[in-house]
């Protein structure tokens, strides 16, 4: 077993939340998933990551996230967090609202022997955000 994939985890949250989002994406594999399951898109691939989270910081600029759990099973991390921050730019083909969110979410990360993360999942409540945003009644 992989020992220090919670550090990993939190890491990877804390480059990406000072935007440093090249170090964040090459605690991944090469050949990574990230799969966000509230739409089912799936991110192939460290280029791919790398890229989401340039869109994600593009979007909401002051994002920040912390950690409420940690759980360690094998080669599986599951995460608990809380995040939020303020939509400063598009989403989508959606402007700028101006507007915050704040939302409890959970991922599950799962290690490769050498200690990458080969496969990401995440599950949020998109609802309860869009609406935090403005973009949903």
């Amino acid at each position: 077993m992989q020992t220090g994939n919670k550090e990993t985890v939190r890491a990877v949250l804390d480059a990406f939340c000072r935007n440093d989002l090249d170090v964040a994406a090459d605690y991944f594999a090469e050949d990574a998933t990230m799969t966000n399951n509230t739409i089912t898109e799936v991110r192939r691939g460290r280029p791919a990551i790398r890229a989401h989270f340039d869109r994600w910081h593009a979007s909401f600029s002051a994002a920040t996230a912390r950690i409420v759990e940690l759980l360690e099973v094998g080669d599986t991390v599951v995460g608990v967090f809380y995040g939020e921050g303020t939509n400063t730019g598009p989403i989508g083909d959606r402007p700028a609202t101006g507007k915050r969110y704040s939302i409890k979410y959970c991922e599950l990360y799962r290690f490769g022997p050498d200690g990458k993360i080969v496969a990401n999942e995440g599950f949020f409540d998109q609802l309860s955000m869009l609406r935090q945003l403005g973009l949903a009644p």
